[in-house]
């Protein structure tokens, strides 16, 4: 692994992260969805925090994009076509999450940020 993400930078990364497991999406986005995801996951195993943070922002402007060519990523629609993240983006998430706590080293010592709702992520 290369250089650390910073705590700030990993804060931001895990919002993003949490935020995306809710959201309900067409499959064509999760596809693209995906793609961000493995591109996000090597930036932070390299640890070039400048691409991670680019990638952040991307994944979290498409999400809020999405939302509003089809109404609210969170709620469900019956009609719409929309569904929530798939298990295999879901997994790739959880994996680059934990790749950023390792990198930020946030979780591992019980000093990182809480997850939501004040309770740690299960496993760190």
């Amino acid at each position: 692994m290369g250089a650390m993400i910073g705590r700030d930078l990993a804060r931001d990364v895990e919002r993003a992260l949490r935020a995306l497991l809710d959201w309900r999406l067409p499959p064509e986005a999760w596809d693209e969805t995906a793609q961000l995801l493995t591109d996000l996951g090597a930036a932070v195993d390299k640890g070039d925090a400048e691409t991670v943070d680019e990638l952040t922002a991307l994944l979290e402007t498409s999400g809020r994009r999405v939302g509003r060519m089809g109404n609210d990523t969170r709620k469900p629609a019956a009609s719409d076509g929309r569904t929530p993240a798939p298990q295999p983006v879901r997994e790739r998430a959880v994996a680059v999450l934990h790749a950023v706590e390792r990198s930020s080293g946030s979780g591992r010592d019980g000093s990182g940020p809480p997850a939501e709702g004040g309770a740690r992520p299960s496993g760190t």
